[in-house]
């Protein structure tokens, strides 16, 4: 099986918060914005806000859904927080992981995580 166009999705509880939010911190094109559903471009992949309506039994992800490699993370975090984000810790790189990552929660309580690589990052492009 071949796959393609990685779409990721979260649930929200207020959609034009969760629109904005990864609009802003994030600099995510809006390619499609309903009440309900909403989407947002980034590389080759696709970020989907999904509506959660009163009485519904879904929810908002625990733990990462969705992590994404930034080049300062200590400047990412910052806009995380500045866009209504919550930073809930951060892990040092060590021997076995050679990564600099936080967690953080955005405005609607779903985890996500960024991720900063201390030496070169694996080139993606030359796995198949």
């Amino acid at each position: 099986m071949k796959t393609r166009d990685p779409l990721f999705i979260l649930y929200v509880h207020d959609m034009d918060r969760a629109l904005k939010f990864y609009r802003d911190a994030f600099d995510l094109k809006i390619v499609q914005h309903t009440p309900g559903w909403s989407m947002l471009r980034f590389g080759g992949a696709t970020l989907a806000l999904h509506m959660i309506f009163p009485g519904s039994k879904e929810s908002t992800c625990a733990h990462a859904g969705i992590n994404f490699q930034v080049d300062d993370l200590d400047s990412a975090i910052e806009e995380v927080l500045a866009s209504g984000g919550e930073h809930t810790a951060t892990r040092e790189p060590d021997e076995f992981v050679p990564v600099r990552m936080c967690e953080l929660r955005d405005t609607e309580g779903n985890a996500i995580e960024l991720r900063q690589f201390v030496g070169p990052p694996p080139d993606l492009a030359k796995i198949e």
